[in-house]
């Protein structure tokens, strides 16, 4: 598995001056508007986009139908998407770590203990639409998934933002969110795995 992250990794190489030069916009913007959670959501978010970028270059260059003419296991092909999945959100949130708790100290924006609950919400979000996506582009390949990729991520953002007002009137005390935040993580974690699991099955029958 450790030759097909590498592959992945080599792919991204090419965008390598954007992506970092979209994260340092982030951090900037992060800092003059005084908010932290606009460096973590990108994180989060380029975590996604890039796992759907991988995918369109497999299709591009038919990886496929080479991948297996090779002596690997059909799961280890999906697996590792989900890894790369996970070491390019966490990874990255580990590598702005320090920035994001700079960002607050400069700007005296939220405390690390204020953060977690944040963290751990767009973790569990992350890990929710990977869960979805993953299979979709197995399945149906980057055409129809990225019709679902804009259904999962950019329809229910527009829908947050015009019924904003109405949803955080309904929520429960912040008490009960910061309690919940700190578990939603786990039953990510378990959507995670059965959408792998499901991915698995899905790419077993699938025809190249």
């Amino acid at each position: 598995m450790k030759a097909l992250l590498l592959k992945d990794f080599l792919a991204m190489k090419s965008q390598l001056k954007m992506i970092v030069s979209i994260l340092l916009l982030f951090v900037v913007v992060s800092f003059f508007l005084q908010d932290s959670f606009y460096l973590i959501l990108s994180i989060f978010i380029f975590g996604t986009i890039q796992v759907t970028t991988s995918f369109t270059y497999d299709e591009m260059s038919n990886w496929d139908q080479y991948a297996n003419t090779l002596p690997l296991e059909k799961s280890e092909i999906v697996k590792s998407k989900y890894v790369l999945s996970l070491l390019l959100s966490i990874g990255t949130l580990l590598l702005f770590s320090p920035i994001l708790l700079l960002i607050n100290h400069l700007t005296k924006g939220l405390l690390l203990f204020d953060l977690l609950p944040i963290i751990a919400l767009l973790a569990t979000g992350s890990l929710l639409i990977m869960s979805l996506l993953l299979p979709i582009y197995i399945k149906f390949g980057t055409q129809k998934g990225r019709l679902f990729l804009f259904l999962i991520v950019i329809l229910p953002i527009i829908g947050f933002n015009a019924s904003i007002s109405f949803i955080l009137d309904q929520l429960p005390p912040i008490e009960t969110l910061q309690k919940l935040s700190y578990v939603s993580p786990i039953f990510g974690a378990i959507l995670f795995i059965l959408s792998y699991i499901l991915s698995v099955k899905l790419y077993e029958t699938k025809e190249f």
